[in-house]
Parts: C-alpha cells; sequence; structure tokens
C-alpha cells in the first residue's frame, strides 16, 4: 500500500524551512528537492513539524542526522509526543518563522498547527484537511483526537481564505476555501480509513 505525504521546502531569506519529515526514509526525496531548488542540507535551518503522527514525524531521526543544528519546532500540545535526539521547540498561535505564521489547529491532534505565508498567500494545513481526486476531504475519523475541535479548526482556516492552500495528503486543487466551506456546510466526505 502506498498514500501520498508531503513534505514542504519553503525558502527563506538566506535559508529554507523544511515543513514536516514525513516517513523513515524520506531522505533520498528531500536531497532531490534541495536539488530543484538550488539549496542544499546546510541551507535548512529550521524543520516544523505540523503534528506528531509518525507520516509526518518518521524521518525526523534521518533529517536531525543531516542538519544537526537546525531547530525542530512543533505545536506546543504536541511536544511531548515525538521523540528526537535534538532538542524540540514548542510553537504557539502567532509565533513566526522565517515570514510563517503559526496558526493553532487541533482536532486532528492536540497540538496539531498549519502555517501561513501572508506574503506568498500560502497556506500549508498538515492534515487539518486533506485532498483526493480533486476534492477536499477530511482526514480519517479514526485518525482524528477530537472531531468537534478538527471542525472549529476547519473554519478558522476557512476564514483566512489564502490564495493557496497546500496539503500535506493529496494535490493542491483550485478552489480549496470553496470547497472546505462546503465539508463545512455539512458535506460528509473523509479519506478512506486505509489512506493515512
Amino acid at each position: 500500500m502506498s498514500f501520498d505525504v508531503r513534505c514542504f521546502l519553503v525558502p527563506a531569506r538566506d535559508a529554507v524551512v523544511l515543513v514536516d519529515t514525513g516517513m523513515a526514509g524520506i531522505l533520498p526525496g528531500i536531497e532531490a528537492a534541495l536539488e530543484r531548488v538550488g539549496a542544499a542540507w546546510s541551507d535548512v535551518a529550521d524543520v516544523i513539524l505540523t503534528h506528531s503522527h509518525p507520516d509526518h514525524v518518521g524521518g525526523l531521526e534521518e533529517v536531525v542526522r543531516k542538519v544537526p543544528g537546525a531547530r525542530i519546532r512543533i505545536g506546543r500540545e504536541d511536544l511531548g509526543s515525538v521523540s528526537s535526539s535534538a532538542p524540540l521547540r514548542s510553537l504557539s498561535e502567532g509565533d513566526r518563522i522565517w515570514g510563517l505564521q503559526v496558526i493553532e489547529t487541533p482536532g486532528h491532534t492536540k497540538g496539531h498547527i498549519s502555517l501561513l505565508s501572508h506574503d506568498e498567500g500560502l497556506l500549508f494545513v498538515g492534515d487539518a484537511v486533506g485532498s483526493m481526486g480533486g476534492m477536499v476531504v477530511r482526514p480519517p475519523a479514526a485518525f482524528t483526537a477530537d472531531a468537534a475541535m478538527a471542525e472549529k479548526s476547519l473554519r478558522k482556516l476557512c476564514a483566512l481564505s489564502p490564495a493557496r492552500t497546500l496539503f500535506s495528503h493529496g494535490a493542491e486543487v483550485p478552489d480549496a476555501a470553496l470547497q472546505i466551506q462546503a465539508l463545512l456546510s455539512g458535506q460528509p466526505e473523509s479519506l478512506p480509513e486505509s489512506g493515512h
């Protein structure tokens, strides 16, 4: 079985931010992406983890070995859920890292965060919501810690009205904000249980 798990490289002034570390064995994919943007491991200044699930932090130790000086950050409520040989720093609502604003979006996990780049109009939603077949979908209920809180977080993300929404699971869709509004109005779309 395979499923789509995305991490992101976000260029900053003289650095690169890595959002999530994917699953174990992801280093070749990250290295190829670094090369495509003309960067190297030494350019990675910060690693931001959207949440503590293994498909987002499974490659953390491999990444830490490549960039031992990078600051590793995660939402404060997920801080105790991830083990790392490098120190983890907590993030809270409104914190800014290299132009990325932290938006607390609990529900999928207690400490789930999303990231907003105001300058680029980009919203990185982690697993607050995903896409499948060109449609925005909720994450599987079995992997969501608090469904009511997840709905509140979706409303919060929807109110941001970003130009683009980037999902950790699934390709970008052009009308993500409208589709999220449709989910919130009662359409029960969600990823299949085996897809996470």
